[in-house]
């Protein structure tokens, strides 16, 4: 888009969080897909560099890991930073202006991409939207004739399901039209919810999620009684199943076979009456929900096309007239389906061949994994509301509820009960905390001789925890900018700015400390430099 090339490639690297080495991973796989000479057109800019509180940015990159070193090396040690705190604005630009100038000169050329990598993304690209069309006239014959049997119902059950944090309650609320309901915290118990969509009945059950990234086997006993509950909850069996993925992020092998996983608890039968709904819709852009499908991979395309080539594409603010879309495609689904009845009791927890090839994990370890990470989000929570009351108090004086805008909505429904909070889930029980199973948590390698699981199994055992607790890091933030956007509607420029800088402060915190699983234990029990827990 900017031919015969660009002059300059800019590299943002926030440094309000560490730069580790997965970032370093990360970034020269995606950078090199342009081809090893964009390094030499490539400036790194490094941003809220307001979080260095008077430190330069040598002395930070100094301070950091060698991941964030090779990047600079890598980039000729072209760096720039920007301080959003600073009142020279306009100067800060033109000297990152003048070294493009000057890298500019120095090349004495524009950026070329190689002639055969465009050929390749182009075919790529062409290749997605043919399939892409192709689908969608697939769907909308198939739908067509299916609106000939015009099924109408006056009540629509729907059960929602998906891993978590994929979206599942806020599509609720965007179905039943509740969109200034908010709810943040974990779904805990299979909730039902009922309301009037353009006059007729719907009611949804809402239910917990299972890890994205841990296999199946470690989903709780306690989630999976409340996803088995859910089916008939208040002795009404579901129209249609509503399997949640968010259209913004990777759906790669692994969400799919530990997607399957987790649904074969519920029979084979379920695939015939489950639609994929694709969350988070209005993060594509200009990119169609077909497009999405093809352009993500055979995994996608597998789900798809096991759920019947049935889908939605869903937003946040959806309007009245896409969720009847929605819902004249469950209508439709419906036209040549029976009701979707549960196995029966004695089938339900039949161990059934898995496609898991991961960890073998004791029970004991699949609660301890649970319990540490209900006891992280429960502190995080706390310390993220206590922050956002400590600035919400300042700007509007006594708060009845403060940091709400992190709190669910304990609004209640006429079949809704407990709803936004876990105090009704299963209790949990008290585990003896081995030494062993710290161990397997945390990736440390077990002192006795004879170690039951290898040293590599633990530790992919620990990263694939990181990245759920990532995941939930992420969402913390997006809460962070949902209360900032909240007060630059309310509050002044400089409360807006208070905010900002508490925020950064958190996300720093977040991530010293988020990978200590086990770090309420002793510090005996735990080798603290090894876990990068900052004691």
């Amino acid at each position: 888009m900017c031919p015969p090339g660009p002059h300059a490639f800019i590299l943002v690297i926030g440094i309000d969080v560490p730069f580790t080495e997965k970032n370093r991973r990360s970034v020269e796989e995606h950078v090199g897909l342009f081809g090893q000479k964009i390094w030499e057109h490539t400036i790194v800019v490094f941003t809220r560099g307001e979080s260095l509180e008077g430190e330069s940015i040598e002395q930070h990159v100094e301070s950091e890991e060698e991941a964030l070193k090779w990047v600079r090396e890598k980039c000729g040690n072209r760096c720039h930073m920007f301080n959003m705190d600073s009142t020279e604005g306009c100067n800060e630009v033109n000297k990152l202006l003048e070294q493009i100038d000057i890298l500019a000169k120095t090349r004495n050329s524009c950026f070329e991409l190689d002639e055969k990598i465009l050929r390749e993304v182009e075919e790529k690209r062409n290749t997605y939207r043919e399939r892409a069309q192709q689908r969608l006239q697939k769907v909308q014959i198939q739908r067509e004739i299916l609106q000939k049997y015009d099924v109408r119902l006056s009540e629509l059950k729907i059960l929602l399901l998906g891993w978590l944090f994929s979206g599942k309650t806020s599509a609720k609320n965007t179905i039943l039209r509740r969109v200034k309901h908010t709810k943040r915290t974990r779904t805990c118990q299979s909730e039902r919810t009922s309301g009037e969509v353009s006059g007729r009945r719907v009611s949804v059950v809402d239910t917990p999620g299972w890890w994205k990234y841990l296999p199946a086997k470690c989903t709780p006993e306690w989630v999976k009684t409340e996803l088995q509950r859910g089916l008939t909850l208040h002795s009404k069996t579901p129209h249609a199943i509503l399997l949640a993925v968010p259209a913004d992020t990777t759906f790669s092998e692994e969400q799919r076979k530990i997607t399957e996983d987790n649904m074969k608890m519920f029979g084979d039968d379920i695939w015939r009456h489950t639609m994929v709904l694709f969350t988070s819709g209005d993060l594509l852009g200009d990119t169609t929900i077909e497009e999405h499908i093809e352009g993500e991979g055979e995994p996608l395309r597998w789900l798809v096309e096991k759920c019947g080539n049935r889908y939605h594409v869903q937003s946040w603010y959806d309007k009245e007239d896409e969720v009847m879309t929605l819902l004249r495609k469950i209508e439709e689904m419906m036209a040549d389906l029976c009701l979707f009845r549960p196995e029966p009791e004695s089938q339900k927890f039949i161990d059934k061949k898995t496609t898991e090839n991961v960890i073998d994990l004791p029970n004991e370890m699949v609660q301890f994994l649970d319990q540490k990470w209900q006891k992280m989000d429960s502190e995080l929570e706390k310390k993220i509301v206590t922050i956002c009351s400590e600035f919400t108090t300042k700007l509007k004086g006594s708060m009845d509820n403060p940091g709400t805008i992190f709190r669910d909505d304990h609004s209640s429904s006429e079949e809704t009960s407990g709803e936004g909070t876990c105090s009704p889930r299963p209790s949990e029980s008290k585990l003896p905390i081995k030494k062993s199973l710290i161990n397997a948590a945390t990736g440390i390698e077990d002192q006795e001789p004879a170690s039951e699981k290898p040293a590599g199994q633990m530790e992919r055992m620990k990263e694939m925890l990181e990245r759920e607790w990532g995941r939930r890091e992420f969402g913390v933030t997006q809460r962070f900018q949902h209360q900032i956007s909240e007060l630059k509607e309310f509050g002044s420029e400089a409360d807006v700015h208070d905010l900002n800088r508490s925020y950064r402060k958190v996300v720093r915190w977040m991530n010293r400390e988020s990978s200590g699983i086990a770090s309420d234990l002793p510090v005996d029990d735990l080798h603290t430099e090894e876990m990068g827990v900052n004691e």
